[in-house]
């Protein structure tokens, strides 16, 4: 019976003989210089691809040559010591964004492998307002929608438990999740997270209690079980006087060092522990860079990937996890620039200019692809749904619009650290400011809007006012509608835009 994982070996030395291979495991070995041999099996038995290639040795990669279109991206791992200044084995690497790993000890890398390539990939949170106060506690308390909760005030000279979670978290057998706490503290004040935990259908006693210093929170905290599901009940105690500010408190299955919510994804963090999560995709490694990025989405992970995978060419994805389903990818200035920073280093990595760049999104993701794309002064922006500013959604919020996104309240006092009338000025002109100064000459605009936007009303007419004085080439096509109407008819013209561009400018026949 075929298992989960297929998993190939190329070595002197079959692991298989000396390390006690997962049950969930097919594994393949195949000695080196073998290549023949290793076609005719994937031949026989119906193999397009392997989950997982582990070669110790670098200088077998060679014997993958033949194979390169039938590799995944990020499945491909070798030793991190190994070095190469042969150029094919290089752009063997590159192409197939192969990962360097620790191979010292091979029965906890087959062990971390075997629970790390699920399929799909997911991840939520518990919010601020989730979170309970211990009834000792007789300082200030101040609940801060889905952003924050603060507690200031004296916390007692010893650690004692000041606040805890009403929800708990559910960890899987050979399934680990990641955990990452959003905070913030100032003053002469400790606190520490404290992790108990049950076994899932018990009704009492925990049977392991974890103590998690501030130090060890600068990493996520990876929960894993061998045995049975187990509940985790998590708290926060603390000691001293100070303020401490608590946030979401995420949760991910974790792939451990393999990638962030799928393999080869990854985190940018700022010193506000704020997070954008992104993946790069190499597709056929020949321009443009495309790059997505997500709308509000409260589950947490990638959106679009096979979307932008049928469209053949590189691409990026970019999602944002604070607050319920996002904060519009704005942030500090470091966070933005490692999004900046990010975008740059696969232009380089691919070999390409922002000339080669598309910058793209719907709804929530539109405004970094207007934003960012003020920056890059891209090839093409394509965005469908546009929202320009965010102040104005907050204040049609009050009255224009009522219940229509709520979480645009949360986003202004999250950028802002306000609610007036002001804030809300000051946050649509961080747009504007940003976007005014750009060169979009060279720069060509796919525009897919409903044509009764109730979210940033004045948006598309903005931006075509403007556009239409930069010399910047213009496509648009209006749907009846308010914003969260008819998306399927939005999304057929985005990437409609998608194609023409794709075919005019890159040369690229539609798939």
């Amino acid at each position: 019976m075929s298992k989960d994982y297929k998993i190939l070996q190329i070595g002197i030395d079959n692991w298989a003989h000396h390390y006690e291979i997962p049950e969930n495991m097919d594994w393949y070995y195949f000695c080196p210089n073998s290549p023949l041999a290793l076609r005719k099996m994937m031949e026989m038995e119906g193999i397009t691809s392997f989950h997982a290639i582990l070669i110790e040795d670098g200088q077998y990669l060679s014997d993958l040559l033949p194979f390169i279109h039938h590799i995944e991206p990020y499945t491909l791992f070798y030793d991190q010591e190994f070095k190469t200044s042969d150029s094919v084995i290089f752009d063997l690497l590159k192409q197939r964004c192969a990962q360097a790993i620790d191979f010292s000890d091979p029965q906890q890398l087959v062990n971390d492998l075997s629970t790390s390539l699920f399929g799909g990939g997911y991840g939520d949170k518990l919010f601020p307002s989730g979170i309970q106060i211990h009834p000792s506690f007789k300082g200030s308390i101040s609940y801060q929608g889905f952003e924050h909760v603060t507690l200031e005030g004296n916390f007692g000279e010893d650690f004692q438990q000041l606040a805890y979670w009403s929800y708990n978290f559910m960890v899987d057998k050979n399934l680990p999740i990641e955990l990452w706490l959003e905070y913030k503290k100032q003053g002469n004040f400790e606190f520490r997270l404290v992790i108990r935990k049950i076994w899932n259908g018990s009704v009492d006693e925990f049977f392991e209690e974890e103590v998690y210093l501030e130090a060890d929170l600068e990493k996520a905290i990876i929960m894993d079980s061998k045995e049975a599901n187990y509940l985790i009940y998590i708290s926060i105690e603390g000691r001293g006087e100070g303020k401490l500010q608590l946030g979401n408190l995420h949760q991910r299955w974790s792939r451990k060092q393999f990638g962030k919510f799928v393999l080869g994804g990854n985190i940018l963090h700022d010193e506000n522990r704020d997070e954008i999560n992104y993946f790069f995709h190499p597709g056929d490694f020949k321009p443009p860079l495309a790059v997505y990025f997500s709308g509000f989405r409260p589950a947490e992970g990638f959106e679009g990937y096979f979307m932008m995978k049928n469209l053949g060419c590189p691409f990026l994805l970019f999602s944002d996890p604070r607050l319920v389903g996002g904060a519009f990818y704005l942030g500090s200035e470091g966070l933005e620039n490692k999004i900046k920073e990010t975008i740059q280093y696969y232009l380089d990595y691919l070999g390409l200019t922002s000339k080669d760049l598309i910058l793209s999104g719907l709804s929530m993701g539109t405004f970094p692809s207007l934003y960012y794309g003020a920056t890059f002064e891209p090839r093409a922006v394509i965005v469908g749904k546009p929202l320009a500013n965010i102040g104005t959604i907050a204040r049609r919020g009050r009255l224009e619009a009522p219940g229509v996104f709520n979480t645009g309240f949360d986003v202004l006092r999250h950028q802002t650290g306000g609610v007036s009338p002001q804030h809300m000025e000051d946050l649509d002109q961080t747009f504007w400011n940003a976007f005014k100064k750009a060169d979009f000459t060279q720069t060509i605009f796919g525009l897919s809007y409903m044509k009764d936007e109730d979210m940033d009303s004045k948006a598309y007419d903005q931006l075509v006012e403007h556009l239409c004085h930069t010399g910047a080439k213009i496509l648009s096509k209006g749907t009846d509608g308010r914003h969260n109407d008819d998306t399927d008819t939005n999304v057929a013209w985005f990437l409609h835009f998608y194609r023409m561009i794709l075919k005019s400018d890159f040369g690229r026949l539609d798939k």
